[in-house]
């Protein structure tokens, strides 16, 4: 930690704009002790040629408010994110104890009417210590700002804008005001620079496809960070997406796990061998980050019960107590997201429906019941993978009321497509 408290209470900062000797520093040590603000047990100060001067709890003594020892990337991150916001005029305290959740944020700021705890994450810790966290903040009224440590970044070294993203990682996914889909901010404290991965669209449970921008910390303001940015997708990104829809038909049905033995079983008795899927499964969608399941598992599972109809009209209610059995049942699995605010599953479901039915396939019968109005297309061979897909494609480019969808998934805005397929409906029966 940076920050500890004097014998006589006074805050000693060791990450401030006043500059310690070596001398001062020794003297320090050497004098008065201090103490940690959360605990109050002693701590000592440490400094060295290869390391900031910091203060550390003893050796043998366990501070029940420290989740995670701090790396020297850690400590060097947080000074300098403090160190950015106070030279943009914002009022921070680095370090402090909130003693009425018992946490303390590495940098606690005010930004016009609201208070943000900003905690740059360089360490791995569980899904239950984060959310605790966040909550803490949360009941506080303070928004929480969580920066990851540009180590987790893992690029692809083939394709720049896919990324393998970890279950971890997709807890930092921010979503700010008027922007639909989310993204996640990384620092490195190396290079001075914060990295951003916005509009994830994901291929399978880690690889995903996003767009990244990078910002030296020096030119970036806090304002500029939390403004709306979208950023076109890249121009390989279709023909990447096509070659993902071909491995998952590759690939699908070699791994005989458990859950995947379900599905594939799900499908069999469907009739659809598991490679051959429908065209119209595995598509981007600007909510699709919200399912953790492939795009292509989760589709199929939306298409099933409708197939089953065999043209009779199906209630939304019905549909997606289907879906949620299926999630109960472990095959499929809606991602969790708690900064990203209250968007589920159901949206990126709607959001499916509705492209359906802009394409002609699905349409509304008596009584708001949804069913399909012409057939899917079940490729048979690779050569039919390949020529259905891009036929499709070029469908979606030709309708002009794809015109939504196209704008929100290439630029990360528009958001309201999925209340037109009808959530009035939803609760019918």
């Amino acid at each position: 930690m940076f920050v500890a408290i004097s014998a006589d209470g006074r805050p000693i900062s060791l990450a401030g704009a006043e500059r310690w000797s070596p001398e001062r520093l020794v003297q320090l040590r050497n004098g008065e002790p201090f103490f940690c603000p959360a605990c109050r047990e002693e701590v000592v100060l440490r400094s060295g040629r290869q390391r900031l001067p910091h203060f550390a709890h003893r050796k043998g003594t366990v501070c029940p408010f420290e989740h995670e020892p701090e790396s020297e990337r850690h400590l060097t991150g947080k000074r300098d994110l403090f160190a950015w916001l106070v030279r943009q005029g914002i009022e921070a305290k680095l370090e402090p104890y909130l003693t009425a959740i018992r946490q303390r944020p590495d940098v606690l700021f005010r930004y016009g009417p609201h208070l943000y705890a900003l905690e740059y994450q360089c360490s791995t810790i569980e899904e239950s210590l984060f959310c605790e966290r966040n909550n803490g903040y949360r009941r506080l009224g303070i928004r929480s700002l969580w920066v990851l440590g540009a180590h987790h970044l893992r690029r692809s070294p083939k394709r720049p804008n896919e990324v393998s993203f970890s279950r971890f990682q997709w807890l930092f996914a921010h979503r700010v005001p008027l922007s639909a889909v989310p993204h996640v901010w990384y620092y490195s404290p190396e290079t001075k620079r914060f990295i951003r991965l916005s509009r994830p669209l994901p291929l399978t449970v880690r690889r995903t496809l996003v767009a990244i921008d990078s910002h030296p910390l020096s030119t970036l303001s806090f304002a500029a960070l939390t403004a709306v940015h979208p950023q076109p997708l890249p121009p390989t990104f279709w023909d990447q997406w096509l070659e993902g829809k071909k491995q998952w038909r590759r690939t699908f049905p070699l791994y005989p796990n458990k859950a995947m033995r379900r599905i594939c079983a799900d499908f069999y008795q469907a009739g659809i061998a598991p490679s051959l899927f429908p065209t119209e499964a595995g598509w981007p969608f600007p909510r699709g980050y919200l399912w953790e399941t492939a795009p292509f598992i989760w589709q199929t599972y939306v298409l099933l019960p409708l197939l089953r109809q065999e043209g009779k009209p199906m209630t939304l209610a019905a549909l997606f107590r289907w879906i949620d059995e299926k999630i109960r049942t472990g095959r499929l699995a809606p991602r969790r997201l708690p900064l990203a605010g209250p968007d589920t599953y159901r949206q990126a479901v709607h959001e499916y429906l509705h492209w359906l039915s802009l394409l002609g396939y699905l349409r509304r019968g008596e009584g708001s019941g949804l069913y399909l109005a012409k057939p899917l297309s079940f490729p048979a061979t690779v050569e039919d993978v390949i020529r259905q897909d891009a036929a499709l494609l070029e469908q979606i480019r030709r309708i002009p009321a794809l015109a939504p969808y196209w704008a929100a998934l290439e630029f990360g805005t528009g958001g309201k497509n999925e209340q037109k397929t009808g959530k009035k409906g939803e609760n019918s029966e």
